[in-house]
């Protein structure tokens, strides 16, 4: 009996982001897999399995996972549903843009000035203010440290965060470190951004309704409620710049807005305290925390910063 086998479009997605001959060598899979659904090697949820391509075998294709579910209960019978491709070595060189067409490089110099400049204004304000904050801080990543995140994440890293973590690489493990308004979330260590988008990136791939849970592989998440706890966050949509918040309840909403935009956001609302909507930034001990907070012991403490 011949299985049906399904590629969903963001698989599709996926695999032209991934190499000219991904799609090619994905289908050829396909068909063999539509004979012998077994090829693969059975993982540990029943009914998902993974195969490999040797990148060898097909022009500008690099080496392959291909996970996929067969049969009852994750897919009706004589049914096979492909759920992630991952490639296990280098990428093939491609072009820097999906539609064929080169990003301005004036204008992701410009980009990269505006959060620069932003980034710097925050910096500085916390060095001035808020120095437990500012030591908090990790040091700068290079760019082979981010070319290893879009590597292990398969997609390419925007100018925006490109630009931020080349100034700024995260936040340290200390309480109270965090610097985002409205709730004092932290910037993400990059180890933690590539295990955030794995974690994220299987839920999806093991969820049977693909849009009730929803993570597209082109979100990358920057900020977290704190160093340690990733249950919340906020993301960088790759393709459009817009940014994103996730929780752990599959909730996920995107703004009418940048990371730039929200960089600067921040740098005005320190710099004008005064002129800032919804929670005012302020100090306990030396660190940032944006209130008055709700606790009562900690409202106590805190100080807000009037300029």
């Amino acid at each position: 009996m011949t299985v049906t086998v399904d590629i969903p479009d963001r698989i599709r997605d996926l695999c032209a982001r991934l190499g000219d001959g991904v799609p090619y060598a994905v289908k050829v899979l396909a068909r063999q897999l539509a004979d012998n659904p077994r090829l693969g090697k059975r993982t540990g949820r029943l009914g998902l399995y993974a195969a490999t391509i040797d990148g060898d075998t097909f022009d500008d294709c690099p080496p392959l996972t291909v996970r996929y579910a067969y049969g009852p209960p994750l897919t009706a019978e004589g049914q096979l549903q492909i759920r992630d491709v991952e490639a296990t070595g280098p990428l093939p060189a491609t072009s820097d843009a999906d539609d064929g067409q080169a990003p301005d490089p004036r204008l992701e110099q410009i980009t990269a000035r505006q959060v620069t400049e932003a980034w710097q204004r925050i910096s500085s304000w916390l060095e001035q203010n808020a120095p437990a904050s500012h030591e908090a801080l990790l040091p700068a990543a290079t760019e082979q440290d981010i070319d290893a995140v879009a590597r292990q994440l398969c997609v390419r890293v925007p100018v925006e965060l490109r630009a931020l973590w080349l100034l700024c690489a995260g936040n340290q493990d200390s309480p109270g470190a965090g610097i985002f308004p409205d709730h004092g979330w932290a910037l993400m260590p990059l180890d933690s951004v590539c295990a955030v988008y794995r974690r994220q990136s299987r839920r999806q791939q093991n969820h049977d309704d693909e849009e009730s849970w929803m993570w597209k592989p082109s979100w990358i998440p920057f900020c977290s409620w704190s160093v340690t706890d990733t249950s919340y966050g906020l993301f960088v949509d790759a393709e459009t710049g817009e940014v994103g918040h996730w929780d752990d309840t599959a909730v996920r909403t995107v703004e009418d807005k940048s990371l730039t935009m929200l960089l600067e956001e921040i740098a005005d609302r320190l710099e004008n305290p005064q002129l800032s909507p919804g929670c005012k930034p302020g100090l306990i001990g030396g660190k940032l925390v944006w209130g008055p907070p709700t606790d009562e012991s900690r409202a106590m403490l805190w100080q807000p910063f009037t300029g």
